[in-house]
This record gives C-alpha cells, sequence and structure tokens, in this order.
C-alpha cells in the first residue's frame, strides 16, 4: 500500500525585527532578524582569494566586491631610501635622497580595495607583538608618508604607485605595494599636504629618533630596539579599523528589516532596467 504524502506549506516571514517561521498557517518558530542574517551568511561559501593567500595577511574580510587585508610585516632591519638633508626639495622626481639602515617593529598595513584596485583608503600601524586577534591595539607609527588625512588615522600615501593592481594576483598586489613602501623614498609629500607625516610628530618619543641618524645608529648597535620602545597608542584595534574601512566604502551589513527592504528594492530596479527593452526597440 502506497504511502500517502503529506503537503507541508512551510513558509518565512518578516515582521519587525522577527523572522518566523509558519508551518500549515500556524507559528512554529522565531528569531530574530540580525541573528538570521548573521547565520545565513555563515553558510554562504565566500572565497575572498580565488588563490593561495599571500605571505604576511593574517585577516582578510570581503563585503561584495571590497576587500579588505591587514598584511604584517616582521621586525626588519631596512635598507631605505630617506630624504637628504641638502635635498632642494621635499619629495618629487627632483629630490635627493640617501640609503640609510633602520630598524623597524612590527609594521600593519590595513589596505582596502575594490574589484580588486586600490581605493585611496589604506592605513599603516606599528605593533611591538605579532598579530593574534582583532582586538589587538595598534600604534602611531613613526614614518615618513604616513600622515593623519584623508579622513583616516594612518593614511599611508601610495599616491604614486603608478602600477594598475587590478589585473595582478594578490601576491604580485601586494609585492607591489611593499616594493613601493620600503624601496621607493622617505620623503615629505605628506606633511607639505596634509600638514605634518608622523615622522614629525613622534621625532620626541624617543632620543633615538631625534634624527635619521640617530635612529640609524641605534638599529646597527640593536636591531630589536623599536620592540622596547613604548610607543603611542592609536586608539584602535584591527578589528575597528576593519569596520572604519568598510564603513568608508559599502553599505552597511543587512541587520534590520529596513536594510533587507533596500537591499529588495535595489534588486527590483536592476531587474526591472534589465527586462526593460532598448529605448530603439520600445519606440
Amino acid at each position: 500500500m502506497r504511502e500517502k504524502k503529506v503537503s507541508i506549506d512551510l513558509r518565512i516571514e518578516i515582521a519587525a525585527e522577527e523572522v518566523v517561521c509558519r508551518q500549515n498557517g500556524e507559528k512554529a518558530f522565531s528569531a530574530p532578524m540580525k541573528d538570521f542574517v548573521s547565520a545565513l551568511a555563515d553558510r554562504a561559501d565566500v572565497r575572498p582569494f580565488p588563490e593561495m593567500i599571500p605571505d604576511g595577511v593574517r585577516f582578510v574580510r570581503r563585503r561584495g566586491n571590497v576587500v579588505v587585508l591587514v598584511v604584517e610585516d616582521t621586525p626588519q632591519l631596512r635598507t631605505v631610501q630617506w630624504l637628504a638633508n641638502e635635498s632642494t626639495v621635499p619629495f618629487g622626481k627632483n629630490a635627493a635622497y640617501r640609503q640609510v639602515r633602520l630598524a623597524f617593529p612590527f609594521v600593519v598595513s590595513v589596505l582596502a580595495f575594490r574589484d580588486g584596485g586600490l581605493t585611496g583608503f589604506q592605513q599603516c600601524f606599528y605593533r611591538t607583538a605579532p598579530l593574534s586577534q582583532l582586538s589587538d591595539p595598534l600604534f602611531l607609527p613613526n614614518m615618513f608618508n604616513v600622515a593623519n588625512g584623508h579622513g583616516q588615522q594612518c593614511w599611508l600615501c601610495l599616491a604614486n604607485l603608478k602600477v594598475d593592481l587590478r589585473a595582478l594576483s594578490w601576491k604580485d598586489k601586494l609585492q607591489e605595494i611593499r616594493q613601493h613602501l620600503w624601496y621607493a623614498g622617505f620623503n615629505k609629500s605628506s606633511e607639505v599636504h596634509e600638514g605634518n607625516s608622523y615622522w614629525s610628530t613622534m621625532r620626541q618619543l624617543d632620543p633615538r629618533f631625534k634624527t635619521v641618524e640617530t635612529w640609524e645608529k641605534a638599529s646597527l648597535q640593536n636591531r630589536y630596539f623599536p620592540l622596547e620602545v613604548e610607543w603611542k597608542a592609536s586608539g584602535q584595534t584591527v578589528g575597528g579599523v576593519l569596520d572604519q574601512m568598510f564603513g568608508f566604502l559599502t553599505p552597511p551589513p543587512v541587520t534590520t528589516v529596513t536594510h533587507l527592504a533596500q537591499l529588495v528594492s535595489l534588486l527590483a530596479h536592476r531587474n526591472a532596467r534589465r527586462s526593460s527593452p532598448p529605448a530603439d526597440e520600445a519606440k
């Protein structure tokens, strides 16, 4: 004898800030809207990288076509190009540089991309220990080319990075950015355009940073001395900066009925445009 199939009318409704599941017209169970959306996102497959995660990437967050990376460079004694005292211009193609060897602590870069290209939202901080969680605090750096500007506390100047990063792999994107950061030359471009770089504002923090010469001398004596410096706190955490980046570049995540209604409206208008005949056919 064949079993008779039982038809179940199962519906999901959204009322106020609550998601309700109804079975045959009766309320079966419900959950808060924000919890439902969060759980739905957790069930979706999202690949921030279509390839291997590049070296130094500690955190990745993606929302739509925006990806924000948190990149950590370990403490190193670096050979860099530093604006020479005798340079007649503060930056540009006629600026003069000298080569110096300087010790750095952990350097944390937070970089925002849209469709694989830079957005102008990128920041650079210091730490004296490796990153381990989003609540880790960040310190202000003492670098040329990093300043409080463009609505960002530690904006990193990458204005002269002329390479179009969109077509590159993520590994090559970060290689181009690191190459520009460490080898393009530290100069006063941020001081001219933003008022002050963190090199100027942090030079009184420790006697070893009074001049680039004293910094180099201390670096050659102890390449890890920056890990002992009491760097000034930025008041920000890794997670806080990530949230700030997305606040600049994307709509808020869907957590309320209003957000969901806005999203449905947007999709409806997109579909209407797609289904509309071209102007010449509509005549």
